[in-house]
């Protein structure tokens, strides 16, 4: 297998701002995929769940026992 990384084709650096480029650019001239791109609220989301997605899953399985009574509040306010 050829290594993703080379002078030709990179892959470092940050992708979510990669993502919303791309996005942005989809938006203008519609080809590929992306055309008409994701929405503003989903890279929103995209982009939070990325950064804060790990710290948020440790803290939900470190405290899941001590913040098990906020599940029926939050069923009752979904109703």
């Amino acid at each position: 297998m050829k290594p993703v990384l080379n002078s030709r084709y990179e892959l470092t650096g940050n992708e979510m701002s990669r993502l919303i480029k791309i996005s942005a650019i989809g938006k203008c001239i519609p080809i590929g995929n992306l055309r008409g791109g994701p929405g503003g609220r989903c890279l929103c989301v995209l982009t939070l769940l990325h950064f804060f997605g790990y710290w948020g899953y440790l803290f939900k399985v470190k405290y899941a026992q001590r913040i098990f009574f906020i599940k029926p509040i939050l069923r009752r306010l979904k109703k």
